[in-house]
């Protein structure tokens, strides 16, 4: 029987699928027979493409397997409107079939990972939050991921320790994912008063990898539905996006601010040339101009020789920050080396396996 390693957590974007990765990574180097489970796949649109990105990746290159996706990631379910698609009169339904697929993809495997949905409390209103899964799974061990990089990350680890013993599942320990190299001592400094001394074994302090989690600007383009509009873009569709910057000031106290970022995407209104200048002039990855309206040439022409891309947006400059705020980064092939060393340095293997 295959031994469950269940990744849940309290907010979105944590790590889990890039976690998961590294997890398969050492595993398998180990030459333990090792598979991958998504409970609840979620597509990019409601019907659109009914296969998630990170299952489908993770299947094509790191399992390099043949499975059916229907067996690794049993359900589809969209961000939105998913309450008018999915049935509530058929929870035992949809968990049967998710039990089924779980038990046809564990047989002969000696660990099975397990990525929970968003968050712990994702789809609880049709009863296929994380932990009624689980205990329909028969599971009752789960590892929670954390990522705050401040002392809220303590009353988010209290708040999940509580809710798991209201619903009488285990807290089989704790991965710190996505931390600040400088709040790592502080994390240190809190477990022993406000964690370990609950008996909950922290797994894991995996720190904050820039080139890992911040969005390329090729996924921003595709996300907010712009258009590419200079001639080098493709020269700078991997840039990384560390910063977003609102340009809507004037140009002076605007170029001062700008000048105190890096790897940054400016979104400004088409109409603003002066703005988009002076963001051309700094550590800009990409510039983002919103309302669909075109950008006077000159500022077409210093972007090209700077080969910064410049992407068009069809939203105003407030529905673009806001698309952009949601954009999950995705792991590229040139990513997966990096997931293993990061887990297989900084997590605790005798307390992940255990």
């Amino acid at each position: 029987m295959a031994k469950p390693i269940y990744l849940v957590s309290l907010r979105e974007h944590v790590g889990k699928s890039l976690l998961s990765i590294g997890i398969l990574q050492k595993l398998q180097n180990e030459g333990k027979k090792v598979t991958y489970f998504k409970p609840i796949g979620v597509p990019k649109g409601a019907f659109s493409n009914k296969a998630d990105h990170d299952v489908g990746f993770i299947l094509s290159a790191v399992l390099k397997s043949s499975k059916p996706y229907d067996i690794v990631s049993p359900l589809s379910i969209p961000e939105s409107y998913y309450l008018d698609l999915v049935d509530t009169e058929k929870k035992e339904e949809y968990l049967s079939k998710i039990k089924s697929a779980y038990e046809k993809i564990s047989e002969g495997m000696d660990y099975i990972i397990i990525e929970g949905s968003a968050n712990i409390r994702k789809f609880i209103r049709v009863g296929l939050d994380d932990v009624t899964i689980a205990q329909a799974l028969g599971i009752n061990d789960l590892i929670y991921i954390e990522k705050v990089s401040s002392d809220k990350s303590i009353d988010n680890f209290f708040f999940t320790k509580k809710y798991f013993d209201f619903r009488n599942v285990n807290f089989k320990g704790i991965i710190f994912n996505k931390i600040n190299f400088e709040y790592i001592p502080r994390i240190k400094e809190l477990a022993a008063d406000h964690i370990t001394k609950f008996n909950i074994p922290i797994i894991g302090i995996v720190e904050n990898r820039f080139e890992l989690w911040n969005a390329r600007v090729s996924e921003i383009q595709e996300y907010i539905g712009g258009e590419f509009i200079n001639e080098p873009a493709s020269a700078g569709l991997n840039n990384r996006v560390e910063n977003y910057v609102i340009g809507a000031m004037n140009v002076q106290p605007a170029l001062k601010y700008l000048r105190q970022v890096h790897n940054a995407a400016v979104v400004t209104g088409g109409d603003r040339t002066d703005l988009a200048m002076a963001a051309l002039e700094t550590d800009c990855s990409c510039l983002i101009l919103t309302g669909f309206i075109q950008p006077d040439l000159t500022v077409i022409t210093r972007a090209n020789e700077k080969g910064i891309p410049i992407i068009l947006s069809p939203s105003d400059t407030y529905t673009t920050i806001r698309n952009m705020e949601n954009l999950k980064p995705g792991i590229q092939e040139d990513e997966v080396k990096i997931a293993l060393d990061l887990v297989e340095n900084q997590l605790d293997w005798d307390e992940l396996l255990k």
